[in-house]
Parts: C-alpha cells; sequence; structure tokens
C-alpha cells in the first residue's frame, strides 16, 4: 500500500491549479479572438453595405418601372443585412460587458412616431391600420438609441405577423413610478408552449424550415437584454389566432432629469 502524504496532495492541487489557470487563459484569449473577429468582420461589412444602400436609394429616385422596383428590392436586402450585423454586434457587446448607455428623459411619444414613420412602406405594403395611443408627456429614463431599437423591433414583429389589413395599437399607459408601452396586433398569436422561449436566442416560433419570415430570431432576445439593463422588465401576452401583445415596463423620468448619465453593465448571458 502506497501512503500519500500532505505534501503528495499538496503538489497535486498545485498541479491542478496550475491547469486550470492554462485553460481559463486558453478561453480567455478564444474569447477575445471572437470579440476581435466579430469586430473586425462588423467593421468591414458596414462599409459596403453603406455604399450598397446609398447607391440603391439613388437608383431608386432616379429610375420607373421595373428598374425601380429592382433597386427598392436591393435596398430592402442591404436594410435585411445591415439588421444582422447590428444584431450580432450588439450580442457581442452585451456578452462583453460593453455595452454603454446614456440615461437621459425622454418622450415616449416622438420616439414611438419615428419607429412607425420608419417602417411605413412596410405598413402600407400590407394595407394594415396602425394607430398610437401615447400621449405627449409620457417620459421614461432611458438610453435614446437603446429604446429606439426595442420600439423598432416590436414594430417590426408586429408587421411580419399580421394579416394583410390587419391592425395593430401602439400605447403607453404610466403609473407613480413607471411607463409601460405596449404593441398589440391582431395576428396569428404565438402557441403558450413556444411563448415561454420567444426571449431566447435563435428561437423562433414554429418550424424553421416552414416558417415566411426570415430572421436570425436575435430581435426579441436583444430587445429583452436592452431592456433589463435599462431597469425595466418585457413580457408578452397572446393566443393563437388572436393576435399577441407585447409589453415592456421602464422607468417614469424623474421630473428635470435631462442630463444624460453614462453607464455600462457586466456581462449576462442570456
Amino acid at each position: 500500500m502506497i501512503a500519500i502524504t500532505s505534501v503528495d496532495l499538496e503538489n497535486e492541487n498545485r498541479a491542478l491549479r496550475e491547469e486550470l489557470d492554462r485553460v481559463r487563459s486558453e478561453v480567455g484569449r478564444a474569447n477575445q479572438r471572437q470579440r476581435d473577429f466579430i469586430a473586425l468582420a462588423a467593421h468591414e461589412l458596414r462599409s459596403p453595405l453603406a455604399v450598397l444602400f446609398g447607391y440603391a436609394k439613388i437608383l431608386e429616385s432616379e429610375t420607373e418601372g421595373t428598374a425601380r422596383e429592382r433597386a427598392e428590392v436591393v435596398t430592402t436586402h442591404a436594410w435585411r443585412l445591415k439588421s444582422i450585423v447590428d444584431e450580432i454586434v450588439i450580442l457581442q457587446q452585451i456578452d462583453a460587458g460593453e455595452l454603454v448607455l446614456r440615461f437621459e428623459s425622454l418622450e415616449v411619444a416622438p420616439l414611438i412616431r419615428f419607429a412607425v414613420d420608419s417602417r411605413q412602406r412596410e405598413i402600407e405594403d400590407k394595407e394594415l391600420t396602425l394607430e398610437t395611443f401615447a400621449g405627449n408627456g409620457v417620459a421614461v429614463r432611458a438610453d435614446r438609441e437603446r429604446l429606439g431599437l426595442i420600439l423598432d423591433t416590436l414594430i417590426s414583429n408586429a408587421i411580419k405577423f399580421t394579416p394583410h389589413g390587419g391592425r395593430i395599437a401602439i400605447d403607453a399607459q404610466t403609473d407613480a413610478k413607471n411607463a409601460t408601452i405596449s404593441v398589440r396586433d391582431n395576428g396569428v398569436g404565438i402557441a403558450p408552449e413556444d411563448q415561454k422561449h420567444l426571449f431566447e436566442r435563435f428561437f423562433q416560433a414554429g418550424d424553421i424550415f416552414t416558417r415566411h419570415n426570415k430572421g436570425l430570431g436575435l430581435g426579441l432576445s436583444i430587445a429583452k437584454a436592452l431592456v433589463e439593463r435599462l431597469d425595466g422588465r418585457i413580457w408578452v401576452d397572446s393566443a393563437i389566432g388572436q393576435g399577441s401583445t407585447f409589453h415592456f415596463m421602464l422607468p417614469r423620468a424623474l421630473p428635470g432629469a435631462q442630463r444624460p448619465r453614462v453607464a455600462s453593465h457586466p456581462s449576462i448571458l442570456l
């Protein structure tokens, strides 16, 4: 029988600690290489995409008939590709703890109008009725760019899943501490078993091979991450055949709270 001494145990523990440190170091380097690649790829893609999008818009304005229709197709797909790149970059910033937020007092109504106006072509193409019930004076404490992205994601989803000629309504309600913004549609609805996965990365309700709506399934997971980093929460009410309502709640702005405050958050995996 071989006796194991305290020195042997200490040597074994030291070797295990050294191996663990080595693995952690390798994982850290791999994560850094991944972040560097994403940042470089996004930078390299954005420049040609901006050129492509710009020239496609020029062609739209300078041509008619079939040529204009083709230019519109190029514009649409360039914008879709830009959105995918932006989503990947935001997720990288969230995971790396590099997402910077500039908190300020923001009126909700103008931001909703801007988000709706940016989707006007899609709304008109589907002949949707879109109504807003957010009165002036409803203000939240948030980051302007991130709040705009949350609104755009929810409005875009409502447009995608609402049938031709359907209805969408956006409203904002307040209580003593919070404002709740809701985006309601009369679309296909979401099955109960899918609702609990909606805010997971890459999740798409329904069969991924038969669904008609394109995308990586990142939009809602990003919206959830941003809402939570803005000290709020997001949830959905839905039933098959009865449409869906996405709600998100943010802290109301305090009177006179106009000066932006910069904040960053540690990495939180979704």
